[in-house]
């Protein structure tokens, strides 16, 4: 787990939502709601950032739930399949979180897993078999509302994507060794054999987490990009300056769905795997309710970052 970097002056100002496209709107409201206590961010439909769908949050970061498109079903993806894989929340109070997504219907791979981290692991899979990873924090204060901690992304080329976050979010990435031959993992994982490596990059209120699987090993084929496909659909990044941003992305191997119009406020793109991913300038006062700062605590995970090791350091 990265240091998380201070808010400050950087280009990318934060993980804004993540999006996720589902076969029953209502249902999924429903599951995320009580799972998760998501509430809905009304200005975000208001300053049309949303074409279809509905706008929900947690309290550093979005949750965009939109229909996937007519005749696409719930597919149970393997952890190790390429593209947006994920996402990650992050409780001091695991028990009752794993016991709200059960009682909404959610299925485990596992009861929480110690890996001596310091944390306890558990991907549990809401109805339509997206999964969530809950992660149990040290209590170092009170707090029954889990927030965003990172969105997963799979990739057959480790190297290639973690240069590519880096330097859009121009940051550091946290490397880790070579994970085997341990059957903690494979339990999380629902997978036999596990071999991974993985990168983490902090995009200010959230990270990035790359895995690439070795065993077994993750192909750059994947259902996960085809279009209206149910699940993760796209990362979208708030940013202090579009024209810069897009140039970032694009000099660092992502491409534009289309050329930047003059006074745009948004752009689609890519990064190098061809995971969707939007650009958001939401300075415009318009807007501005629609931007991280107006969350109940956008920097909830650099709090607890700084009181955890603080609560390390006096012990």
């Amino acid at each position: 787990m990265a240091t998380l970097m201070s808010e400050s002056n950087s280009l990318i100002r934060g993980l804004h939502h993540v999006a996720l496209a589902v076969c029953d709107l209502p249902a999924a409201v429903r599951f995320y709601d009580a799972a998760l206590g998501i509430e809905p961010w009304p200005a975000a439909e208001e300053a049309g950032l949303l074409n279809a769908g509905q706008a929900w949050r947690l309290g550093n970061a979005g949750l965009w739930l939109l229909p996937a498109a007519s005749g696409a079903c719930p597919k149970r993806r393997p952890v190790n399949e390429a593209g947006l894989a994920h996402l990650c929340v992050q409780t001091p109070q695991i028990g009752p979180v794993i016991e709200r997504c059960e009682a909404a219907g959610a299925s485990l791979h596992s009861s929480p897993i110690d890996l001596g981290t310091g944390f306890l692991y558990c991907y549990a899979r809401d109805p339509e078999f997206n999964v969530i990873e809950v992660e149990g924090v040290a209590p170092v204060w009170p707090q029954d509302r889990p927030w965003l901690a990172h969105a997963n992304i799979v990739t057959h080329d480790l190297p290639r994507l973690t240069a590519f976050y880096s330097g859009l979010l121009a940051v550091e990435a946290v490397r880790s060794p070579r994970w085997r031959n341990d059957a903690r993992l494979d339990t999380i994982a629902d997978l036999s054999g596990v071999e991974l490596r993985a990168a983490w990059l902090d995009a200010g209120n959230a990270q990035i987490e790359l895995m690439q699987y070795l065993a077994p090993p993750t192909s750059a084929v994947t259902g996960r990009r085809e279009a209206g496909a149910a699940g993760l659909g796209h990362l979208a990044f708030e940013v202090r300056d579009l024209s810069l941003a897009c140039a970032r992305l694009l000099d660092h191997g992502g491409w534009l769905q289309a050329p930047l119009s003059a006074g745009a406020w948004r752009a689609e793109g890519f990064d190098p795997d061809g995971n969707r991913l939007q650009l958001l300038d939401l300075s415009a006062p318009s807007r501005r309710q629609a931007g991280l700062d107006a969350l109940d605590d956008p920097w909830i995970t650099q709090r607890f970052s700084a009181a955890r090791a603080a609560l390390t350091a006096s012990s």
